[in-house]
Parts: C-alpha cells; sequence; structure tokens
C-alpha cells in the first residue's frame, strides 16, 4: 500500500469527512461520509442516515450515488469513503451492487479516523454482481 494520496484524493477524502460529520448515527454511532466524483470533476457527497427500523437506515455511499443521479449523473470516476472508525470500513454489500449499476471498475479510497486509508476497484470488492440478462441494451446514462 502507498502511504501517500494521488492528485485530487485528498480532496476528495476531506469532502467525504465533512460530510460524515453531517451523519445521524443515534444507533451504531459511526459517521459515514462519502464524495463520488464524476467523470467531468463534479463531486455528490452523502452522509449515513439510521432508522430505528434498521432496515431503512441508507448509507453514505448510496446517499451520494442517489444524490448524482438525481442530479442528472450517471458516469463517475472514484468514490471515497470514510468513517469515524479507526480502521477503513468497506462499502457494505447492498452499496457495492449499487455502484456497480455504473461502474465495475471505479476505483474507491476508504479511510478511518485514523488516517489509515485502502485504495481498491470496485470489481476486487464485489466481483460477480447481480445482473439482469438484456439490461446492457436497455441501459441510456443521461440519455433521457
Amino acid at each position: 500500500m502507498e502511504d501517500f494520496l494521488f492528485d485530487g484524493e485528498e480532496r476528495l477524502l476531506d469532502l467525504a469527512r465533512e460530510a460524515a460529520a453531517m451523519a445521524y448515527a443515534p444507533y451504531s454511532g459511526v459517521r459515514v461520509g462519502a464524495a463520488l466524483e464524476a467523470e467531468d470533476g463534479k463531486v455528490f457527497t452523502g452522509c449515513n442516515v439510521e432508522n430505528a427500523s434498521y432496515g431503512l437506515s441508507v448509507c453514505a455511499e448510496r446517499v451520494a450515488v442517489f444524490t448524482a443521479v438525481a442530479n442528472g449523473v450517471q458516469t463517475f470516476r472514484r468514490l471515497a469513503v470514510y468513517s469515524s472508525t479507526g480502521k477503513p470500513l468497506y462499502p457494505c454489500g447492498a452499496c457495492l451492487q449499487v455502484i456497480s449499476e455504473f461502474s465495475d471498475d471505479l476505483e474507491l479510497i476508504i479511510c478511518g479516523a485514523g488516517g489509515v486509508y485502502r485504495r481498491c476497484v470496485l470489481s476486487s470488492l464485489l466481483p460477480h454482481p447481480t445482473r439482469l440478462e438484456g439490461a446492457e441494451e436497455r441501459r441510456y446514462p443521461n440519455d433521457r
């Protein structure tokens, strides 16, 4: 693992850290923030929002993806995830599946409050995403 960040990664992690500060996490106490960089350089952030009915909680990564899509963006360069835990906290399976809808090779930079970070590619975490047969023919990113 490298002990330095590449161009733009530090800025992206800073935005993820700022997003984590906005998290609503009264049950787990873990604040998570995500910063999703689009191909055009725009960044969309999200934080985790917990609910007493745990299944209704939503992760920071999905909030960032949904915000980007709601703003008409569907092509992404990289995702930074910051958590208030001491070690990097990888995205859950649901988040990986949602992200894979838009990119199998998305770069991920994952960092915990202890300053340790990891860099990986989405396909290394989710090598076999769920795909519906014929879905590729029906996908038209940003085409309305």
